[in-house]
């Protein structure tokens, strides 16, 4: 029997494959210290456990794209955040930022249409584009890991429906500077070009007087999606509760799909998703802990010879640089997982030569984590 030719052209995600053999192996008795996902180890908003708990009697399905209520309390949120004055039409609530994304490219591609993408990039972008019948066309991000204008204005073409800018980044941590995005603005300033900002870790930030948004130097609104959601900064990424902002029209086309996959996003999910934004996110709590984190996992890798990295700015990652070690970070990841230290492999974001290290977990995991990958990178043999 054949199978739809897109199913071979895209790949499970190697993050949450490892994450799941790091799991797996850690419930067959194996001491596995997981670096792997992208997801805070903090519990639930108490308020949000409450306001479940008063709803558990709720059953039944909820509007397409959401709420009224909750679209209406987005529509908000972003006005006032990002000074953007929608109204709740321009909102569709999703199953997860992955479907914001994946319906908000079903919406506007068609085949044969490029979409630019700085590298490395999240994994899941590259498949998404594939599925909708386009073409990812890969842009390198320059050494520091900010964008590279000049080559993305080379890479534009007559074909060019796209670019996808997510930052803080992931998988570097690295936040795009506002001069590059400055640049990036005036390339796009009279150009028919949808810039799809991902905007999933804007709340995860070490240095506020760093960080603003890309979607603040989009030159056209109606050329503006917007994608985010509750999962990173709320510790509620197995809650599947995400938005798109975007023209009217995109969100019609959102809701049509929508109503034909999912049905509707979570009913319970919705309600977590408007009880944060009423009682005002926790992430400040959540910042306090991760950067003393981050800080700690500096001094130990400054003790890891050929080894080099880029100090996260924002989101939960070190990519770090083991290119003198092994390039082949596949294999570098396999080896190393059998010491009981699961990393992703930077072939995953399209880098090879570098992994990537989550810190969304306790310090003594870090500390112990950090002994394996010295001890493993001091020994390594090709």
């Amino acid at each position: 029997m054949d199978l739809n030719p897109k199913t071979k052209i895209i790949s499970e995600s190697l993050t949450l494959k490892l994450n799941f053999l790091a799991k797996k192996l850690a419930t067959e008795g194996k001491k596995i210290i997981n670096l792997t996902a992208g997801e805070l180890d903090f519990p639930t908003p108490l308020s949000v456990q409450k306001e479940i708990k008063k709803n558990l009697h709720l059953n039944k399905y909820t509007p397409t794209v959401g709420f009224e209520s909750l679209r209406q309390a987005v529509a908000g949120l972003v006005s006032r955040e990002y000074r953007w004055k929608i109204s709740p039409k321009n909102v569709a609530i999703t199953s997860g930022s992955k479907q914001a994304l994946f319906e908000s490219m079903f919406a506007i591609l068609q085949k044969g249409d490029e979409v630019i993408l700085p590298s490395p990039d999240w994994v899941t972008y590259r498949n998404q584009i594939l599925l909708n019948d386009a073409i990812p066309v890969i842009v390198p991000l320059n050494e520091k890991f900010d964008l590279d204008v000049e080559k993305i204005k080379k890479a534009i073409t007559q074909k060019t429906k796209a670019i996808i800018l997510n930052s803080p980044n992931n998988p570097t941590g690295s936040i795009y500077s506002k001069t590059s995005l400055q640049k990036l603005g005036r390339i796009l300033r009279n150009k028919s070009i949808y810039l799809i900002v991902d905007d999933i870790y804007r709340k995860i930030i070490y240095d506020q007087t760093t960080y603003v948004s890309p979607m603040f130097y989009a030159p056209q609104k109606k050329y503006l999606i917007l994608i985010n959601g509750f999962s990173k900064s709320q510790a509620l990424t197995g809650w599947r509760i995400g938005y798109v902002v975007a023209e009217e029209k995109i969100i019609e086309a959102i809701n049509a799909y929508q109503s034909h996959t999912t049905g509707n996003a979570p009913l319970l999910s919705q309600i977590a998703a408007q009880k944060v934004i009423e009682t005002g996110d926790k992430t400040d709590k959540f910042i306090k802990v991760l950067k003393a984190r981050r800080n700690m996992v500096d001094k130990l890798l400054r003790k890891v010879s050929k080894i080099s990295y880029e100090l996260p700015q924002g989101a939960f990652y070190y990519f770090i640089n083991v290119s003198k070690i092994e390039t082949n970070t596949v294999k570098f990841c396999e080896r190393l997982l059998k010491s009981g230290l699961a990393l992703v492999p930077g072939e995953a974001f399209g880098k090879s030569g570098f992994v990537r290290l989550s810190f969304a977990v306790s310090e003594p995991e870090l500390v112990q984590g950090m002994k394996i990958f010295k001890k493993f990178c001091e020994k390594y043999q090709k």
